[in-house]
């Protein structure tokens, strides 16, 4: 399975983001911005369970300036 999803706006518009990985191996998914709400996880099944629950995910590309929070409306699964 594959998360993605696409950057809405600004210079980067239409760069495809995928869930970042941090330095430690976790993900972060969350309900919020705000890095109090953070939820780390440590694979891309619990990532794509959280956004089924309605989380958000942290999400990069290598073109993209840190990863983003994007909400989970905005992200898509491929098989």
């Amino acid at each position: 399975m594959k998360i993605t999803a696409k950057v809405s706006r600004g210079p980067q518009k239409g760069t495809t983001l995928s869930p970042h990985r941090h330095p430690d191996g976790m993900y972060v998914v969350s309900p919020s911005k705000r890095e109090a709400d953070y939820i780390r996880v440590a694979d891309l099944a619990e990532v794509a369970a959280c956004v089924r629950r309605g989380l958000g995910v942290r999400m990069s590309a290598p073109s993209v300036d840190g990863p983003r929070w994007i909400t989970a409306q905005s992200i898509r699964f491929e098989d």
